[in-house]
C-alpha cells in the first residue's frame, strides 16, 4: 500500500490535481514511465499513466463524495492510498475505495519509484507518504 495525506492550503484558479505517483522508472529522461492517482479541488479523482511524452487515462476524471473540497477557509485534506493486490488495485480516498482496476495492461507494473505529484498553481502540505505491506 502506498499512501499519503494531502492538505490543499488554498484553492487555485481552476481544478489542478495532486496526489501519488508509483511504478516509476527512468524519471530523469525522455523515456520516463510512471502511474499516478490524483485528486482536485472540484471533488474529482483521476488515474493516468505516462510513457515518455504520452499519457493515457486509466480512470477518467470522476466526481466522488469521498474527495473533500475546500471548506470556508479554502483548505481541504484528502488521504490517498493505492492498494496493490495480486490481481487488482484499489484506489482509495479518505478510507473509501473510489475505483478498482485489474492489475493488467498499464497497471501490470506497479513496482518502481514512488512519490508525489502536484500540478501548477497549488499550495499543498504533504504528510506521511510511504509504502507498507
Amino acid at each position: 500500500t502506498l499512501k499519503g495525506t494531502f492538505t490543499l492550503m488554498k484553492p487555485s484558479s481552476h481544478a489542478n490535481y495532486y496526489g501519488l505517483v508509483f511504478g516509476g522508472s527512468a524519471l530523469e529522461g525522455a523515456q520516463q514511465s510512471y502511474l499516478y492517482f490524483v485528486v482536485a479541488q472540484d471533488g474529482t479523482w483521476l488515474i493516468k499513466s505516462r510513457n515518455s511524452a504520452a499519457t493515457s487515462t486509466i480512470g477518467a476524471s470522476t466526481v466522488n463524495d469521498a474527495v473533500k473540497k475546500p471548506d470556508a477557509t479554502g483548505k481541504s485534506t484528502n488521504a490517498l492510498e493505492v492498494r496493490v493486490g495480486t490481481g487488482k488495485i484499489d484506489f482509495v480516498v479518505n478510507g473509501m475505495v473510489v475505483h478498482t482496476e485489474p492489475k493488467t495492461g498499464a497497471l501490470a507494473r506497479t513496482d518502481g519509484i514512488y512519490g508525489i505529484r502536484v500540478n501548477h498553481q497549488l499550495e499543498v502540505q504533504i504528510d506521511g507518504v510511504g509504502v507498507s505491506q
